[in-house]
């Protein structure tokens, strides 16, 4: 069965939507890379957003626009430009919603799970909204402030 492009092109805008941010492992594959090139293409500005996810222990979790991946690959995205071009509050809007965001739709925006998300609210990196939620269901799940992963995000560029 052959894909068209077209086909392929709105399968990866799509999936640059709901995942913004892709894993250090991921961008290696999608890259055929070594770790040890990724971090050059980093520091480099070869790859130009990267942020550092981590927490406790596990300080250094790295995740890249996926779109500057896209770009490496295949040329700028028509819609967003060269992504070197960009500025931190555009970087920031193409990776979070316009609102604050519930921490399940976080978890697939970081690419981390549940207890990831925990400790950065316990640890004062974000911010949970004031509210009381139900024990159970969709909005059983907190929200934290835009402001808050604004400022995380900042705080968390590798440059």
């Amino acid at each position: 069965m052959k894909i068209s492009p077209t086909a392929l092109i709105a399968t990866i805008k799509l999936n640059l939507m709901r995942r913004p941010l892709w894993t250090s492992e991921m961008v290696q594959t999608v890259l055929d890379i070594f770790p040890p090139r990724l971090a050059g293409m980093i520091e480099s500005g070869e790859l130009p957003w990267a942020f550092n996810l981590g927490n406790g222990k596990n300080r250094l979790d790295v995740r890249v626009l996926a779109a500057s991946v896209v770009e490496h690959k295949l040329g700028p995205i028509a819609a967003i430009g060269a992504t070197k071009n960009l500025n931190l509050p555009e970087v920031i809007n193409l990776v979070l919603p316009q609102r604050n965001v519930r921490g399940a739709e976080l978890q697939r925006i970081f690419q981390v799970g549940t207890k990831h998300i925990q400790t950065l609210s316990e640890a004062g990196d974000i911010q949970r909204v004031a509210e009381k939620l139900p024990k159970v269901g969709p909005n059983a799940s907190p929200r934290f402030t835009r402001a808050s992963l604004e400022k995380f995000m900042a705080k968390r560029r590798i440059a």
